[in-house]
Formats: C-alpha cells, sequence, structure tokens
C-alpha cells in the first residue's frame, strides 16, 4: 500500500500535473425521549485510558485494568456509526442514493446499499456496483478518484485498479478503514474493535482471512433484573414489535412509510394491551417490550423507536440468529477486522490526512478541491464518506445533486452506538465454578450477552467477548441518545456511568 502520509497536495508534483486535466406512553418513555443536538467534543477520535483512575463503583463491581472507548458521533469524519431505515425511508431512496450523477459522480458506502444497510456485507456490495457500474461507462486510461478507504471505497477501488484503470483513494484519516478501526490497545491480550466488530453475513464471513478471529455471539435467553435477579426472556418484545410492523404494513401509503415503530405500537394498541404488573418472574409484559426496544432495536439500529421506521428489517444485530451454536445464520463477533482490508490496500495509491471539502462536475470531468487548497481533476469519482458526513456541509457539490439524492440524503437516518472496552482482574460477572472458585465458569463456546430488564441502562448490552477464552473482558454496546449523552463526558465521569450499569451482574454472581 502506497500510503501518503501527508496531505494530498503535499510533495507529489509529479502525481498532480499528470492529474490536473453522503396505559402506551409510560411503556416507550425510555425508547422515545427527545434527541438533544449537542456540540461535539473537540476529540475526534476513540478515547481511553488504559489503566483508568479509580472511579466509584458499585458493590462488587472492581476497578477495570483496562477501558477503551469510541465516540463515533463526535468523529467528524463520521458523524454517526451507520444507516438505519428511519420514518419516511424506502428502499427506493436507497437505490436513488447509489444511482450515478451526470455518468461522473457514483456513491458507494453501507447505505447505498438496500440488502444489507448498516453492514459490513452492504458497505462491501455497494462498492463492488459502483465499480461495476464506473466500468461500465469509463473509457480505458481514464483516472477515478475513490474518496474514503473504508470497505466500500477500498472494494470500490481495487476492482477499478485491477480493470486497468488509474485510481487514487482519498482518505481524510490518517489510517485507513474508516469505520473497521481495529488497535491494539494496552491492557487488552490482542486487537479491539473500536468500530464494526459483528459479522452478520454468513458469506461475508466466508472470505475474511484466517488472521480475523470470529467469534458466535449466542442469542440471549436470560436477563437479569436491577436486583440481580436472573429470569428467562420471553417472546413478549418481540411478539409486540411484529405485531406493531404487521399492523403498520397495512396501513394506505403513504402513511405506511411515515410511521415510527413507536408510533405503530401505540396506535396499533400493542403496547397499551400489555400490562405493567409484574408477573411471577417480577417483571411486567411492559418491561419485556422496553427491554426488547432498549437492547434489541437501540443496538441494532442506534436509534430510538420514535426514529426508526415501522417498516424496518429488524432482527440482524448481536442478538440475532439461531439457537443452535453451529448455525451458519449466528452473528459472530471478530477481532481484528482491519487485516481483511490489507490486500485491497496493499495494492493502491491511497493519499491518507487529505480532505475532499467541494467536488464539481460537468458531462466531461470531475474536479476535486481539497482542503488544502489544492485541486484535483479526474475523469470520474466514488463518493463512499458515511451519510452522516453528507447530511453536513462538509462536503459540497457544484451543481448541487439533484433533489432525489438531496431526499435520499435528508431521509435516510444515521445511528449511534458506541462500544467501551473493560478488562478486570477478574470475570466478576460469570457464575463461579465452584466452591472457592473466583474465576469463573470453563470457558463458553460462544460471546454470551449480558442485558438488564426494568431499568434503561447507559449500556444497552454487555458482549462477554472473554467468555469463548475465560479473559476478563466486557464490551458495552452504547446506543442512541445514551450515547450522546455519553460522549459529552469525561473518560472518568464516563468509566462511573458504564461501571454502574454492571451492578445487577455482581449481585446475580454473588
Amino acid at each position: 500500500m502506497r500510503v501518503r502520509a501527508e496531505r494530498l497536495g503535499m510533495s507529489r508534483r509529479g502525481f498532480l500535473a499528470a492529474a490536473l486535466a453522503g396505559t402506551a406512553t409510560v411503556v416507550l418513555a425510555s425508547c422515545t425521549e427527545p434527541q438533544p443536538s449537542p456540540t461535539p467534543p473537540p476529540t475526534t477520535t476513540p478515547t481511553g485510558s488504559p489503566a483508568p483512575s479509580p472511579v466509584p463503583t458499585p458493590p462488587g463491581v472492581p476497578q477495570p485494568t483496562a477501558l477503551r472507548r469510541s465516540r463515533w458521533g463526535a468523529d467528524p469524519f463520521a458523524r454517526g456509526a451507520f444507516s438505519f431505515d428511519a420514518a419516511g425511508t424506502t428502499t427506493e431512496l436507497r437505490e436513488e442514493l447509489g444511482r450515478p450523477v451526470a455518468d461522473r459522480v457514483f456513491f458507494a458506502g453501507e447505505a447505498c446499499d438496500a440488502e444489507a444497510p448498516g453492514t459490513l456485507r452492504g458497505a462491501r456490495d455497494s462498492g463492488a456496483r459502483a465499480a461495476a457500474l464506473v466500468l461500465e461507462l469509463a473509457e480505458p486510461g481514464e483516472r477515478v478518484a475513490v474518496i474514503g478507504a473504508g470497505l466500500a471505497g477500498l472494494t470500490a477501488a481495487r476492482a477499478l485498479a485491477d480493470a486497468g484503470l488509474e485510481v487514487v483513494v482519498i482518505e481524510a484519516r490518517d489510517r485507513v478503514g474508516g469505520r473497521i478501526d481495529t488497535v491494539d490497545a494496552a491492557g487488552f491480550d490482542g486487537p479491539i474493535e473500536l468500530g464494526a466488530l459483528v459479522v452478520a453475513s454468513p458469506a461475508l464471513r466466508a472470505t475474511l482471512p484466517d488472521s480475523v478471529v470470529q467469534t458466535p455471539i449466542a442469542a440471549p435467553v436470560e436477563a437479569s433484573t436491577a436486583a440481580g435477579a436472573t429470569v428467562p426472556i420471553p417472546s413478549t418484545g418481540p411478539d409486540a414489535i411484529a405485531a406493531a410492523q404487521e399492523w403498520a404494513a397495512a396501513q394506505p401509503a403513504p402513511r405506511t412509510h411515515d410511521l415510527s415503530l413507536a408510533t405503530a405500537l401505540v396506535e396499533s394498541g400493542t403496547s397499551a394491551s400489555l400490562s405493567t404488573a409484574p408477573d411471577e418472574s417480577g417483571v411486567s409484559p411492559a418491561a419485556w417490550l422496553a427491554h426488547t426496544v432498549t437492547s434489541g432495536v437501540g443496538v441494532e439500529t442506534g436509534a430510538t423507536a420514535n426514529r426508526v421506521s415501522a417498516l424496518a428489517e429488524l432482527g440482524r444485530g448481536p442478538a440475532a440468529g439461531d439457537a443452535d451454536p453451529d448455525s451458519e445464520s449466528r452473528p459472530t463477533l471478530a477481532r481484528g477486522l482491519a487485516t481483511a482490508l490489507d490486500a485491497d490496500a496493499d495494492a493502491l495509491d491511497i493519499a491518507v490526512m487529505s480532505v475532499v471539502t467541494r467536488i464539481a462536475y460537468d458531462e466531461r470531468r470531475v474536479s476535486l478541491r481539497l482542503d488544502s487548497g489544492e485541486s484535483l481533476t479526474v475523469d470520474r469519482v466514488v463518493v463512499t464518506v458515511p451519510l452522516g458526513v453528507l447530511k453536513t456541509d462538509t462536503l459540497r457539490f457544484s451543481p448541487a445533486l439533484p433533489l432525489m439524492h438531496q431526499r435520499a440524503i435528508a431521509r435516510l437516518g444515521v445511528g449511534l452506538v458506541d462500544t467501551v472496552w473493560l478488562r478486570f482482574d477478574e470475570p466478576f460477572w460469570r457464575a463461579a465454578g465452584g466452591e472457592g472458585d473466583t474465576s469463573g465458569a470453563a470457558p463458553a463456546a460462544s460471546v454470551t450477552v449480558l442485558t438488564v430488564v426494568g431499568q434503561t441502562p447507559s449500556v444497552a448490552a454487555w458482549l462477554d467477548v472473554g467468555a469463548p477464552t475465560g479473559e476478563p473482558v466486557l464490551v458495552g454496546l452504547i446506543a442512541a441518545t445514551q450515547a450522546e449523552r455519553l460522549e459529552q463526558l469525561d473518560d472518568a465521569e464516563f468509566a462511573a456511568a458504564v461501571l454502574a450499569d454492571l451492578a445487577p451482574f455482581a449481585t446475580a454472581t454473588g
């Protein structure tokens, strides 16, 4: 990989000389609070301390020996984690976003993929599709710029370069990978993923190199109450959402597309039909619906129920999949994802730390303006910047994009899910392996999912990523408004907030 660590316009006169030529209110209260619009903190990269300073912890929860967190909402080159189907979204909007403009400007990225939006598979497939569209139109020897060195951008660039076109990848960050962010963090054994970490597509999993460690994620069958009791998870929540979605699908167009999941739950009468009185397990049916919305819908979409479309396809998140641990449909947790990009990146000319601020195009060529003040002219461009960035004025188009592209960018949602990695001296949240044994149970075959029912936690779900190896490591998934709130906290305040959420699991293990 020929990575240029300087900005694109520096020390490359030869390249530039040749180149210049995107009742129910109570039940849903925790899932539909208004979305704040905070000012992002100045930091632009995932942060954390490998040896955090001591902070207050609840009884039974020790101090972590290492902590690392992400802040994707504050990242100016992401502005969120991934796209989701917001109320008002249709499949056609994603298809419109992926259509070429004037046969010169092409778009790729998970937000452009109608089959698997918000996923690694969607990013890869959209990159391959954009490259195929370019190759249908390009003449031999054309120069193509690919903006963004994430999975979509590298997939497109590699296909174009292999076809004989002159390709340059322009990346705003000082690294490749985009929202795949594999880091070697002090205090952890092996790499950790601060961005994408769940692979749901069996076809994509099969293409990943052996260096990517993939562990099945067990579909959760139990949850903890705030008091630490372990209770079986019934189908109440998923059944209620399915009923609300069925009701929404039966509504006349265009209203059916404009309904949010929260509205469908209320207007269909589904949420009102669920009792708020605790049953013999101590948990009410209404609480189980809130649990599903928080730990399921929230983690999968990065948004609250009042923003998610009632017709959104759900069930592809970390808790999805067949109960059979050997099933190919089971999602896996991946570690070392960045190595999956190496083969594509090694063969490409990649300019990092180069921010494109303006794309001007006509029927003959495309001119790119960089934040350094330099201009670069190419025959065509593939834009793979995240949807969250397309929603801002960071990148301008001249002339303005067609109205359908603008509509797609405005209506498609951008969700926020942050991760926090914690390592402890001992896995206090696991059941003891026997009398006097404080090291936890024997290693499990799968990554297990820990959730709390009956309250609205800061961390929607915990993944016991160390369960298969016995490591005392947890990954917390923080979604939607909770993620926005926690991103504003300094490291000490953040650590205190997430550690407080572990109290039910410490109580459950005694």
